[in-house]
């Protein structure tokens, strides 16, 4: 019984000297987080409750307590003095009691034991110590080196609520409470802390409903017991910093003085900066109120400068006049931070208030920029690296350039390397490497921004004392400007290409459509050979028509602007469109009513009709067909005006309205359509000049181009062309050309006389056209080239009738050729034959109206009949000028 009322009061005992620790929760077991994460990367996890043998509070613990002892009396009681009437058993079953009893005592006192063991483990201050810190003005944070949140005050506690933030089930870190700017400033404060290093930053916290933002002075220590303590003081509103009188020399110093600290807030100014402002001696001041915004950053980017630097800035002077002005920023090595300022290098304000000749005029060469205000401003980003190798290295800061170029996602805390994405079997030291190979080159790489990316290159400086810059440069459009360029190199290759096999096609299609003609002339209808002559004409015109479109592919065709009606354009046009869009597509036509003629190259609106009607067959492909409707109207200046045209010239215009039902477009695609290389096709599949080219036709003809499209509802191309009044010879000539089509052209005689000069490099051609003429009764002298043609007319002068010539030959092409021989040709008129024409050459032909062309290919009855209208033209212009 004795030894049971002794274990009673060693028990006892044991709970009183643990009251202390069961006595409420203690702060560093509320403050217990389960998560070991840096406080920089995630925020302090929920504490953990108490739990285990050793976490009852002392009531409970005490009930239990006496109700075990009572139990175990009771039983020893009923043993001794009703053992004999209970018998053996009931003897046996109230030992049983006892020992429960004393089983339970001994577990309450191990429990115990072992729970403040336990909490031993863990840094805690003494009681007395916690009640002080509890009890303190200032918020104050105790976290381990890993960031783990351990303990925090009151003052604390009530601070995260009044920002906004839920305690939970523990205090937020200081990474929540103080972010968005002071993000870096707390990045520095953890790493310190987890060096076992003090450190000092100034922070700012945004509270809801309160206007403007609260500034602390938060330094960090370590601590014995390997925590580390925050202690966080406002250092914003008049009652925290007593600002020191200016000396009385320095009230009227020829230059502005003024002492501003960490915050932006200015803590005296000497009159001379004040007059300049026009502010009164009581005005409270900040930084932003004397300086303009980028000056502002500038100088509170200054902070923590070890020496004197000086910062090129504008000064907010009298009426609003930002007036330049340099900056001598000297920063105490204090906490909280404070800068003496000295404002100078501001000759007119001084002479402005001061009267000329008082105030001396000071260098402006003495005015910079700071490194941290280049850094905030460059407009590319960079950042600093906590790390030699940017594999591993964190960042410590970055500036607004490459938080926005990342998307937001460049903040300080978080691994370099995951900006940017690797593809499969791509590391990052494979994307640095180029980069730290020491010579200075970049490394490309793609940056994730948001759902998708860019194409950078990143620079890294050499390491210092274990940190690195690094530089990220947005190549993304010259990235696209590459692939345009080499998009325009292959589209050039391919051009050349295909007018070079245009031009020695052509010429041999001449050959064959001269041999062909002779052989027609002498196997006429009935003849067993003329269907088999027949067929090979049918051919050799199918092979002109590819040429022909292979010389509009490189854009080698002859321009020359002509009056005519749209109506008779689509006429013409409609078989050849009825073939490129195939079967599955149904070609309408609706003609407008009162067109008014048009100025402009007749083949290059047949260009542009193809085109669309072949960008409408691909889009109608998909649906397995559909209709293409092309509407022909009327229409005056302001129905141009509505439908989008800026300043349409007064009078009549003609619209073509080009209409499919195919997939359509959205928005995005609607807006790059007439941009040059853009296409919706496969790399192969088109060269996206299609509708630049179109877009480009129209604009030089003076009209305009519109697009209306949905998705899923086919696409509308409205093309308006302004109206063309012709000139009476222009009237003359639209109608012969419409008789001439009305009218089954005759059987001519072909033959003439007159003496004609004909210049071909291709021998072939020169021959059997030659032998051709010669045929007719002309006279014909041969020239290889163009340097033959200008001897044979230098020895020969105005002895020639016609000049029949090629354009492209080598040395002295045509045109050349014709400006030094113009003197030597007399009246003789001009005929240029080629498969397509240079650029100079159609200059040439759009201001010379004298001078006829013929394209290659052409049939002898095709020359031979030039050739004598041309002559026939000259000898009436001859009889004319001669009555």
């Amino acid at each position: 019984m004795i030894n049971l009322v002794a274990g009673c009061l060693r028990a006892e005992s044991l709970l009183s000297a643990t009251e202390p620790a069961m006595t409420d929760a203690t702060p560093a077991e509320t403050g217990q987080t389960a998560d070991d994460a840096p406080a920089a990367a995630a925020p302090a996890a929920a504490p953990a409750p108490a739990s285990g043998p050793g976490s009852l509070t002392r009531p409970l613990a005490r009930i239990i307590l006496w109700t075990a002892s009572l139990g175990a009396l009771i039983a020893a009681g009923v043993a001794v003095i009703a053992g004999a009437a209970a018998g053996w058993h009931g003897v046996v079953l109230l030992c049983g009691i006892a020992a429960a009893a004393l089983l339970v005592l001994y577990a309450l006192a191990a429990g115990e034991a072992a729970g403040r063991a336990l909490r031993g483990n863990e840094p805690s201050p003494p009681s007395l110590a916690e009640a002080a810190l509890e009890a303190a003005p200032d918020p104050m944070l105790i976290s381990a080196r890993t960031g783990r949140t351990l303990w925090a005050n009151a003052a604390y506690r009530d601070l995260a609520k009044a920002s906004g933030l839920s305690a939970g089930f523990g205090a937020p870190g200081p990474e929540r409470l103080f972010s968005g700017e002071s993000a870096a400033g707390v990045y520095r404060l953890a790493r310190a802390g987890a060096r076992g290093e003090p450190g000092c930053e100034t922070l700012t916290v945004v509270q809801p409903g309160v206007e403007g933002a609260a500034f602390y002075a938060c330094d960090v220590s370590p601590m014995s017991t390997g925590a580390v303590l925050w202690r966080f003081s406002r250092v914003q509103g008049d009652d925290s910093l007593d600002p020191p009188a200016p000396p009385e020399w320095a009230e009227y110093a020829p230059v502005g003085l003024c002492l501003a600290d960490g915050e932006g807030r200015v803590l005296a100014a000497n009159a001379t900066l004040r007059d300049w402002l026009g502010v009164a001696a009581d005005k409270a001041l900040r930084i932003r109120d004397i300086l303009a915004p980028d000056s502002a950053r500038a100088f509170l980017k200054s902070q923590g400068a070890k020496t004197v630097i000086s910062i090129a800035a504008r000064l907010k002077g009298r009426g609003g006049v930002d007036v330049p002005v340099g900056l001598s920023v000297e920063w105490a090595d204090a906490a909280p931070a404070c800068a003496r300022v000295v404002v100078h290098d501001s000759a007119s304000v001084l002479v402005a208030h001061h009267g000329e000749g008082q105030v001396p005029a000071l260098s402006p060469s003495s005015a910079g920029r700071t490194l941290d205000d280049m850094f905030a401003t460059a407009p590319f980003g960079v950042a600093r690296l906590d790390g030699e190798d940017p594999q591993d290295a964190v960042i410590e800061d970055a500036n607004p350039a490459l938080v926005q170029l990342s998307g937001g996602q460049a903040l300080p805390g978080r691994r370099f390397a995951d900006l940017f994405r690797f593809t499969d079997g791509e590391t990052p030291a494979m994307v640095f490497a180029r980069a730290l190979a020491g010579r200075g080159d970049p490394s490309e790489a793609r940056l994730a921004c948001g759902e998708g990316e860019k194409a950078v290159q990143v620079f890294l400086a050499p390491a210092r004392e274990g940190q690195r810059s690094a530089y990220v440069m947005d190549v993304s459009g010259w990235k696209e400007l590459e692939q345009q360029i080499d998009q325009a190199g292959k589209m050039q290759a391919i051009g050349q290409l295909a007018s070079g096999v245009a031009h020695d096609f052509n010429n041999m299609l001449t050959v064959v459509k001269f041999h062909l003609g002779e052989l027609l002339a002498r196997h006429p209808v009935g003849d067993p050979d003329y269907q088999d002559l027949q067929q090979i004409r049918s051919v050799s015109a199918r092979q002109a028509g590819l040429v022909r479109k292979l010389l509009a592919f490189s854009r080698k065709q002859t321009f020359r602007m002509t009056v005519f009606d749209l109506s008779d354009v689509l006429s013409d046009c409609s078989h050849m469109l009825n073939q490129i869009l195939e079967e599955s597509v149904r070609l309408e036509i609706r003609h407008g009513r009162d067109l008014p003629l048009v100025r402009a190259d007749r083949v290059q609106i047949d260009n542009i009709l193809v085109n669309l009607a072949t960008n409408a067959r691909d889009a109608m492909k998909a649906q397995g067909g559909g209709v293409l409707t092309i509407t022909t109207e009327s229409v005056d200046a302001d129905a141009v005006r509505k439908a989008g045209a800026p300043d349409p010239a007064e009078g009549p215009w003609a619209a073509i309205h080009v209409s499919d039902t195919g997939c359509g477009m959205d928005e995005a695609t609607r807006a790059k359509i007439f941009e040059p290389f853009f296409t919706t096709r496969a790399a192969e599949g088109g060269s996206g000049l299609g509708l630049s080219t179109v877009y480009g036709i129209i604009k030089q003809s003076g009209g305009f181009l519109f697009v209306d499209s949905r998705p899923g509802k086919g696409a509308t191309f409205h093309i308006y062309l302004p109206g063309h009044t012709p000139s009476e010879d222009e009237v003359e000539e639209i109608a012969a050309e419409r008789a001439a089509a009305e009218i089954k052209p005759e059987p001519r005689d072909q033959a003439g006389h007159g003496r004609i000069l004909f210049v071909e490099d291709e021998e072939m051609v020169r021959t059997v056209a030659a032998k051709t003429l010669r045929r007719k009764g002309y006279e014909v002298i041969e020239a290889c080239d163009g340097e033959e043609a200008l001897e044979i007319l230098e020895a020969e002068p105005e002895s020639f009738d016609l000049l029949l010539s090629d354009v492209v030959m080598p040395g002295l092409s045509g045109p050349k050729m014709l400006e030094q021989a113009r003197h030597l040709l007399g009246e003789a008129r001009i005929v240029f034959i080629s498969g397509y024409a240079e650029e100079e050459f159609s200059d040439t032909l759009s201001s010379d109206l004298e001078i006829s062309f013929l394209p290659k290919p052409f049939e002898i009855q095709d020359l031979a009949e030039r050739v004598k209208q041309e002559l026939a033209l000259g000898r009436a212009r001859a009889e004319t000028g001669a009555s």
